[in-house]
């Protein structure tokens, strides 16, 4: 009798052990709440409304807005596109205004220099400047590769009252300089 509530206390062990284990590596937060942490290189991600989104194409029509950053200017622009279902077009940009790219230092950009820009259709949401809660977090930039993190509330550009939350935004895009 005794070798098998050994062999079963030895199994119950093991499980507590694995469910341990796999509870750990499963709650433990990553950059991103997607699996895998971060985008890859020319990517944005980005939660609108509970729905998650991967912005990897930067072709559109407004060829000035493709990850260009304009030293004259101080602005930083980046538009991504993607399709979904291969029916539904949807835009993402961010526009960064008083923007030093050569400081690399990790921060918070202010709100007044912020405007995240989200359409599909031709439905279009603005989160601007002094407007909401918009959030901007630079990780980091190295070799004109940045990388940052961002969320905030957009409103819709014909009836401000009307209102979309984004989450969980993180973008690791190659800058142009003009």
């Amino acid at each position: 009798m005794k070798p098998i509530s050994k062999l079963i206390s030895r199994y119950l062990l093991f499980s507590i052990s694995l469910f341990a284990t796999t509870f750990l590596f499963t709650s433990c937060e990553l950059n991103d709440e997607r699996v895998g942490g971060f985008p890859p290189e020319g990517q944005i991600w980005v939660e609108v409304e509970n729905q998650d989104y991967t912005f990897s194409d930067p072709s559109g029509t407004i060829s000035s807005l493709y990850n260009t950053y304009t030293e004259n200017r101080k602005s930083l622009s980046i538009y991504r596109t993607t399709t979904s279902n291969n029916v539904v077009i949807s835009n993402f940009q961010v526009l960064l205004t008083l923007f030093d790219f050569d400081d690399t230092t990790p921060r918070k950009l202010d709100k007044e220099n912020i405007r995240l820009t989200f359409s599909q259709g031709n439905t279009s949401y603005i989160g601007a400047f002094d407007k909401g809660d918009v959030q901007f977090e630079i990780l980091s930039i190295e070799n004109d590769v940045m990388k940052a993190n961002f969320s905030g509330t957009l409103e819709l550009r014909e009836n401000p009252n009307k209102k979309l939350r984004i989450r969980n935004g993180a973008l690791h895009i190659k800058v142009r300089r003009e």
